[in-house]
């Protein structure tokens, strides 16, 4: 039987879950999920990071209890990312904690080399009860209201009120979602 190694397997699936900062109980991380600086990531109680997510820990990444992070959601950019209790962040998501910016004074997310860009690390916090839809792009330095509703291949870029449901490149809001629900 041939054995097969995989370059940074200590960063994937249970074998994080040690590596940790703090893990709650119940926790599933699957085996094709890859996080990178682990010591600053919290998951609370029975959360699941499904496989081919991709998080990096950058400065510092909480997610509540009884979150569900679907198949390849990116959680990128090295800043900090903060997501509250029963929130689903769908499949394809990226969610941004930092953009560049370059020489000029234009802003991008990546892609310049080292010595032309300057990192501007930011926060993003998604309330509690948030839903996510798929294939969606969150950018850095904004706060997705408790219980807001963000709609398939969605684009925000700004604060989203809570309750609200929001769809669109941008995001615009296009109605409310009953408190509690």
């Amino acid at each position: 039987m041939a054995v097969y190694n995989v370059d940074g397997a200590e960063f994937m699936g249970e074998n994080v879950k040690q590596s940790l900062k703090k893990v709650g109980t119940g926790v599933n991380i699957l085996p094709l999920a890859k996080i990178c600086r682990p010591e600053v990531v919290e998951v609370g109680d029975h959360s699941r990071v499904c496989d081919f997510v991709f998080i990096w820990g950058g400065l510092g990444v909480k997610i509540g209890k009884n979150c569900d992070v679907q198949p390849h959601v990116t959680v990128w950019g090295g800043g900090a990312l903060e997501v509250g209790d029963r929130v689903s962040i769908g499949l394809n998501s990226v969610l941004l904690t930092a953009v560049y910016t370059h020489a000029d004074g234009l802003k991008m997310v990546d892609g310049l080399e080292e010595d032309e860009a300057v990192a501007n690390y930011g926060k993003l916090s998604i309330g509690t009860d948030a839903y996510i839809g798929a294939s969606c792009t969150l950018m850095p330095d904004i706060t997705i209201g408790e219980g807001a509703i963000i709609g398939a291949a969605s684009f925000v870029n700004k604060d989203l009120e809570p309750w609200g449901i929001y769809v669109g490149s941008p995001a615009k809001k296009i109605g409310e979602r009953p408190r509690g629900q």
